[in-house]
């Protein structure tokens, strides 16, 4: 099966929208005319610091897209003017610098192994303001994508432009359709008895990850944290310095032995965060956990439990089914995408393209893989099994998951045989890819490997 298209557009302009569109505008003899639509007033997506928090919109509980707010779930900022991300104050990288970097473009040397979110902020718009990327003049901001609907042979878009003198809608139609909206806008918060009655009824205690932006704005509060992944445990950390006390919650006993070296020396010694099981129930005056233990309600409960993947502009379903079902619910229920080959391409159409749905994975240097691929794909360099052979393959990658008790999108250093991969397919057709997306170097895979031992040498976290 060949896929032939031309126009190409991209919904956002974030470290994987820039990406898709330097290689796609970058291509020996390139096909593509590339338009990058970003609802925001900047490239540079999850990176874009956003002082204030108070304009994110969410249910208590939201566990699945049918009860997310998908539609006016958040507000721009009153001092950058562009929409809230989950990048806090004191964020540094969990990577270092020469693992993290896009291939062929590393951070400057001044900058230090594990930068800081400032620091990754200028290095994307670095990117984005390199000449050789050819990325001025494709992205076009302030423009929110509505819908997206595969009809007639072409996805149709309803475009919202988000200026301060209109506020107009246009259409626009593209062959190819990917999307790099990334999954940190709608919060996951899960079903907890009680829950929901205590954010109705004490609205600022039941707060999402999100919204955290600073250690001091708890100062003096009693603070549980509900999440041991990332950044729940780099909160943990910085409440434990400005929190009168500070407590975790996850889900398993299991979580709390990976969180000892996290947690163990960064935390203020004086008060460290009191560990809990999962929580059972809260009410007006306590939280329960399952084991049955209770805390005092605190001030603030930090839900640092994730996202949902949504999409909610995606309109119609495939193209080998004329019914007028919703793409969005078919291709993602909230708590997982489906029917992706390669984790990339839509089974039933891979002209459309979903960008960041693997985790525990180096973004940067994926999505410059995947874009790759997907360029080979859409000028029909590369040649895909029909579709329900993709379909035949999606399958059994989510048996093999279950039958292994593995969890099927976290990639780990699965990612390197995963790029590996792409590139073994792009090698079988007739242009070979670019130097700096060639196989993964052994250099790269061992500093990978050995990141946590790095950071904690040098951060002591």
């Amino acid at each position: 099966m060949k896929v032939a298209a031309k126009r190409v557009g991209v919904i956002g302009a974030g470290p994987a929208g820039l990406a898709v569109a330097r290689v796609l505008a970058t291509e020996p003899d390139s096909p593509f005319t590339v338009t990058v639509l970003e609802r925001s007033n900047d490239v540079g997506g999850i990176w874009n610091y956003t002082p204030d928090s108070s304009v994110c919109h969410y249910n208590v509980p939201q566990d699945n897209a049918q009860n997310a707010v998908t539609r006016g779930y958040d507000e721009r900022s009153t001092i950058t003017g562009g929409f809230p991300t989950p990048v806090y104050d004191d964020l540094h990288t969990n990577l270092p610098k020469d693992v993290m970097q896009f291939p062929g473009f590393p951070f400057p040397e001044d900058v230090p192994d594990f930068p800081d979110r400032q620091q990754v902020q200028l290095y994307v718009h670095r990117y984005y303001d390199c000449p050789e990327h050819g990325l001025h003049g494709l992205v076009q901001l302030n423009s929110e994508v509505e819908s997206a609907e595969w009809a007639g042979g072409e996805w149709v878009c309803t475009v919202r432009r988000l200026t301060d003198s209109s506020d107009c809608l246009e259409t626009l139609r593209f062959d190819a359709l990917a999307v790099c909206t990334g999954r940190v806008s709608h919060p996951y918060i899960p079903q907890v008895p009680g829950l929901h009655e205590l954010a109705e009824r004490r609205p600022g205690v039941v707060v999402h990850a999100k919204e955290y932006r600073r250690a001091t704005d708890y100062s003096g509060q009693t603070v549980l944290v509900v999440g041991g992944a990332s950044s729940g445990s780099d909160i943990s950390r910085q409440l434990s310095f400005t929190a009168r006390q500070v407590h975790l919650s996850v889900r398993n006993s299991s979580m709390h032995d990976k969180l000892e070296p996290v947690l163990g020396a960064g935390v203020n010694k004086d008060n460290p965060p009191r560990r809990h099981p999962q929580i059972r129930s809260v009410d007006e005056e306590a939280v329960h956990f399952v084991d049955g233990s209770s805390i005092a309600l605190p001030d603030h409960i930090i839900y640092a439990t994730g996202y949902l993947p949504v999409y909610p502009f995606l309109q119609n379903n495939n193209n080998n089914n004329n019914n007028n079902t919703q793409l969005a619910s078919l291709l993602a229920d909230g708590r997982s995408v489906r029917d992706l080959y390669k984790f990339l391409l839509y089974t039933q159409n891979p002209t459309l393209a979903i960008f960041g749905v693997p985790s525990k994975v180096v973004p940067f240097p994926l999505f410059e893989y995947q874009a790759a691929f997907l360029a080979r794909v859409l000028r029909g360099a590369v040649e895909l099994p029909t579709c329900e052979e993709m379909q035949c393959e999606w399958d059994n990658t989510v048996l093999k998951a279950k039958e292994s008790s593995s969890q099927l999108y976290e990639m780990g250093m699965r990612q390197i045989d995963y790029q590996n991969n792409l590139v073994d397919m792009i090698m079988e057709g007739p242009i070979r890819p670019p130097s700096r997306l060639g196989y993964v170097s052994e250099e790269w895979a061992q500093r990978r490997k050995h990141t946590f031992e790095l950071r904690m040498r040098l951060l002591g976290y």
